[in-house]
């Protein structure tokens, strides 16, 4: 699959850690238009890994516990 000039562009900042709202305000973009292509790089990604064999579980650290659970 090959990214649109708006996913390459979405995923630089999402690289860079801004937040889908960071990204939207920068760009003048509504929101859902910024999480729908969030959501295209996503897909991507674990298109990516399933092609190659790989799980993303093996590149991730685990999650965060719930809030309130540490104790």
């Amino acid at each position: 699959m090959q990214l649109t000039q708006d996913e390459q562009l979405v995923l630089r900042h999402l690289v860079a850690g801004r937040t889908s709202e960071e990204i939207a305000a920068t760009l003048g973009w509504p929101l859902q238009a910024v999480r729908n292509r969030t959501h295209t790089l996503i897909t991507w990604v674990l298109d990516e890994l399933g092609a190659s064999g790989r799980t993303p579980s093996e590149y991730l650290p685990p999650p965060p516990p719930p809030v309130g659970s540490e104790g």
